[in-house]
């Protein structure tokens, strides 16, 4: 399925909000990495879109390139998607 640019939007949007609060707890990191996390954040969250709805397949596919990514960084957070509300366009995380 070819996704759509409204998807795109809220798959954007969503991808901010969850590496600023991700990255609000963690602490500083240099530009590179923080454009690796984002990367990493889209790509998980365009997966399930067309397949599976993104709230029920979303955080756990977040959650995994969260993971990936710090074991590249070397700093475990361990900060968690816990849940996506598309009807406000919010994230929850612990």
């Amino acid at each position: 399925m070819v996704m759509t640019s409204v998807n795109q939007a809220v798959i954007e949007t969503l991808s901010r909000r969850i590496v600023s609060v991700y990255l609000d707890a963690s602490g500083p990191i240099d530009e590179s990495a923080r454009a690796r996390l984002m990367e990493e954040v889209v790509h998980a969250l365009a997966e399930p879109v067309g397949r599976r709805t993104l709230t029920e397949q979303g955080p756990e596919q977040v959650n995994a390139a969260l993971a990936d990514w710090e074991a590249q960084e070397g700093r475990p957070f361990g900060m968690r998607l816990i849940e996506i509300d598309l009807a406000q366009a919010t994230v929850t995380m612990g």
